[in-house]
Parts: C-alpha cells; sequence; structure tokens
C-alpha cells in the first residue's frame, strides 16, 4: 500500500510559533524552506519539518518531556556538533555511547524529543547501514557533513539529516501488524521488539519510507505515552492517490477509518495508528508543487538510494 511511498513532512505541533521557529532557525541553524503565519517549514535534508500552532488544531500539549517519538539528525562529527550547539544555546545530554554509536539528547521549548547521533563501525554493518553511509555521502557532498556555518562562525545543523524518527509502540506485535501487514511498508532491518525486558534497549523494526527510516519501538513498562504528545507530532506520507490508498485501508482495518480532506494545497487522509500516532497521506495539487515546499518534496520522492 505504501510501499513505493515517502515520509516527506514531519509535522511537530507547537505552543507558541515565535519561540520555535527561533529554536530551530537560531540555535538548530535550520534553513527555513517557508512560512506563514501559522507555519514555517524547515529543510531537515530528505524530509520537511514543519511547525504548526497546536491551538489551531486543538491540540492541547503535556507540559512534560516527550516519551512517545524521538526524532534523530545524522552527524559525523559528535564532538563538533555538539559544541557547536551547545555554543548557541541548546542544551544537550552528554554524548552516551550504547553500542550503535554515540548520542546526545535534547528537546524543544515543547518537550518535542530530538537527539544527534554519530554510527559506530558495528552500526554500519548492519542492514540500515548502507543507507546511513548513503545519508552521510549526502551531506559531505553538500559540504555540510558536519554542519554549516552561519553568520558570525557559528555552526548549526543546516544541511544535516534527519534521519530516523522513532516511534514508541504500546505493543510491538500490534503495531508490526499495522505497519508492515496493513500499511504495506518495508522492514530494512529488525523484527518484533522485546516485551519482556524492562528498558528500552531491545528490538526495533527500521521501516524503508526513504531519506528518513521510520522505527516502531516497544515501549518499557517503566515509561508510558501521554496522549498529548501522541497527537502533538504526525508523519506525513506523500501518496499518488489519497482516495484510493484511504478506501484500500478502511478495507483492510475498518477499526481504523482514514478522514479525508480536499483543500487547494491538495489531498489529505488522516488516521491513527494502534497506540495513537498520528499519520497523514498527502496527494499534492499542483499549485502546492509549485512552492517552494512543494519542489522538496519533489526532490525528496526523487531521491534514489
Amino acid at each position: 500500500m505504501l510501499a513505493d511511498s515517502r515520509l516527506v513532512y514531519i509535522f511537530l505541533y507547537v505552543s507558541d510559533l515565535d519561540v520555535s521557529r527561533s529554536f530551530y532557525r537560531d540555535k538548530l541553524g535550520l534553513r527555513v524552506i517557508e512560512e506563514d503565519p501559522g507555519c514555517v517549514k524547515f529543510d531537515c535534508g530528505h524530509v520537511i519539518l514543519a511547525l504548526n500552532r497546536a491551538a489551531d488544531f486543538d491540540i492541547s500539549l503535556p507540559r512534560t518531556k516527550d516519551q512517545s517519538t524521538e526524532m534523530v539528525f545524522l552527524v559525523g562529527d559528535m564532538a563538533g556538533t555538539h559544541a557547536a550547539l551547545s555554543g548557541r544555546g541548546v542544551e544537550l545530554s552528554p554524548p552516551d555511547d550504547d553500542g550503535p554509536g554515540l548520542i546526545s539528547n535534547f528537546y524543544d521549548p515543547d518537550g518535542h524529543w530530538f537527539s544527534l547521533y554519530e554510527p559506530s563501525e558495528v552500526a554500519m554493518r548492519w542492514p540500515s547501514g548502507r543507507r546511513i553511509r548513503a545519508l552521510l555521502g549526502a551531506q559531505n557532498g553538500n559540504g555540510n557533513g558536519h554542519g554549516a556555518a552561519h553568520a558570525g562562525g557559528a555552526v548549526g545543523l543546516d544541511g544535516t539529516q534527519l534521519a530516523y524518527a522513532f516511534l514508541f509502540v504500546r505493543n510491538a506485535a500490534e503495531a508490526e501488524v499495522f505497519y508492515h501487514d496493513d500499511l504495506g511498508l518495508t522492514d530494512l532491518e529488525g523484527g518484533p521488539c522485546s516485551t519482556a525486558e524492562d528498558d528500552d534497549g531491545e528490538g526495533v523494526i527500521k521501516y524503508d519510507t526513504g531519506g528518513v527510516l521510520m522505527s516502531t519501538h516497544q515501549i518499557s513498562p517503566a515509561r508510558q505515552l501521554v496522549e498529548g504528545h501522541l497527537k502533538g507530532v504526525a508523519s506525513v506520507f506523500c501518496v499518488k492517490n489519497v482516495e484510493h490508498v484511504a478506501k484500500l485501508l478502511r478495507r483492510r482495518r475498518p477499526d481504523i477509518a482514514p478522514v479525508v480532506r480536499r483543500s487547494e494545497i491538495g489531498t489529505t487522509a488522516s488516521f491513527a495508528d494502534p497506540s495513537g500516532h498520528q499519520l497523514y497521506l498527502y496527494e499534492p495539487s499542483e499549485a502546492a508543487l509549485g512552492t517552494p515546499s512543494g519542489r522538496k518534496i519533489q526532490e525528496i520522492m526523487a531521491a534514489r538510494f
């Protein structure tokens, strides 16, 4: 169903658009593709990070750190990127080497969870390593493998790939049926997450969704998924015929009924996975494809790995 689709947007719902714009543009150094009074879109490599005002969509964000979705930037020099972002005022955790590589966490003003990730040689030998090498090659090809220089010599994340979106789920087997069997995504790596462990260290399924690997991950009993956070982040797939795909999904999963809407930007269908993560299907209109973000979508869809 979505095997030939691409993850083109990650929507983040924010409480204060001006504060969040400043964080992503001035502290992280991401490049604005386009913006309007209710939305700001940033270039994150093979995906667009779009900030939307939560109040415009009747979303109430909890005043806690998000434990439902982790978005991961791929870096080639953890020490240099960590130091540079710290110098720009970003509060990051000390880099931790947990086997797959060096990881450092940080949060945006609304508690959305991000990480910097420098993969280890062990991780590069995994099935997903080939994709990671391609993404790092794209960064280095742009001259921005370790971040890009900005005014005053500061270094930010412009040109850095947002390479992973980890969706933490309540039931790993249920999530696998939904994403693999119902949506038809191709699993690039991993198997059913362990439900016997008390931490999050066991088992991940990484799905091939283009330049960003959408990954499901069993959440540990010690943590919980907060409803407001599940609505605070949404993944958007670009498809050729939204109505047809929505119809197929209704037939396969009558309990998950996509809501189809049409507007000047195109056709969308919204629904949620069994854990409550928000998902969209998007078929851009010709007018939308002529905008800066539309041209970026065409670039994402045309990329080959």
